[in-house]
């Protein structure tokens, strides 16, 4: 049996329907998106039915959508996500890896899957949600943890400059009391982290819920504390068979969702920029 999905499209071409013929050259161009799809979201995009990707997925082998679905998932992000190992063993597979392929391109498709993920996530009905929190809560404390600390301060940083009252917290104080003691009305806790995860996450995460503060999780595809405390959960692929885990996807959510929150706000945003622009002048910040 063929040993790649495309391979297993292309082996059965010949036997496909019209409307099978134009799923197959859709899935050969894009086989990453079948993780992010349903039959029926699939079929919509091709111009199919869901039936008939079901069927088509038979066609190829496959005894199911999600069976299908796993096998590109290992294709694309390998069998072994390296979740739990040492770092010796992390270091052995990625060196066993990286002696496959030459040329620095072998973890290109899986870069290209994350960020495909992450776009289609932002049709949700989470990313929706995030938006309007970030967007009208009275003020925002964003943390981050280990490898994610640099992502949390620019989204810090960036959403500074569209709406007031934006906060990065560095957990120095060792008590977040910034957002936990907050007498404001409407609290948004933006927690960034993942795997493995920083102790103090999943705590601020419980006690953010219990001040009564909205909390926002900004995470990898592996994190099992989040959605403990939270429907209000965005995730990311950042194992893509690197040493250390890709912040590519993750550094588009929260480039993306900066740009959704401008486009929820709209003209007060260009008030707030020129107020910036202004002061930004008569400190003589920069030289053009």
């Amino acid at each position: 049996m063929a040993n790649t999905f495309v391979q297993r499209i292309n082996d059965n071409f010949p036997a496909f329907s019209k409307s099978e013929k134009r799923l197959a050259n859709f899935l050969m161009t894009n086989p990453d998106s079948l993780m992010a799809e349903s039959t029926a979201t699939l079929g919509n995009r091709v111009g199919v039915s869901a039936m008939t990707v079901s069927r088509f997925i038979r066609k190829i082998g496959f005894d199911s959508y999600a069976e299908a679905k796993l096998f590109v998932k290992e294709q694309v992000f390998g069998p072994d996500v390296l979740v739990g190992h040492t770092i010796e063993e992390r270091y052995r597979l990625y060196a066993e890896n990286r002696k496959k392929v030459a040329g620095g391109t072998d973890n290109l498709s899986s870069e290209i899957a994350a960020l495909r993920q992450v776009y289609e996530m932002r049709k949700g009905e989470a990313w929706a949600r995030v938006v309007e929190r970030i967007a009208t809560a009275d003020n925002v404390y964003v943390a981050g943890f280990q490898a994610t600390r640099h992502l949390a301060i620019g989204l810090a940083a960036q959403m500074e400059y569209v709406r007031p009252h934006v906060f990065f917290m560095d957990g120095l104080n060792g008590t977040y009391i910034q957002a936990l003691g907050d007498p404001a009305d409407r609290i948004a806790v933006v927690i960034l982290d993942t795997h493995p995860y920083a102790r103090a996450a999943p705590e601020l995460a419980k006690r953010a819920v219990e001040a009564g503060r909205e909390l926002i999780v900004i995470c990898d595809e592996f994190c099992h504390w989040a959605r403990e405390f939270t429907q209000d959960v965005l995730s990311a692929a950042a194992n893509v068979g690197h040493l250390f885990r890709s912040t590519v996807a993750l550094s588009a959510v929260t480039g993306l969702l900066t740009n959704d929150v401008i486009d929820f706000l709209g003209e007060p945003v260009l008030l707030r920029l020129k107020e910036i622009a202004e002061a930004r002048t008569g400190f003589g910040q920069y030289i053009y």
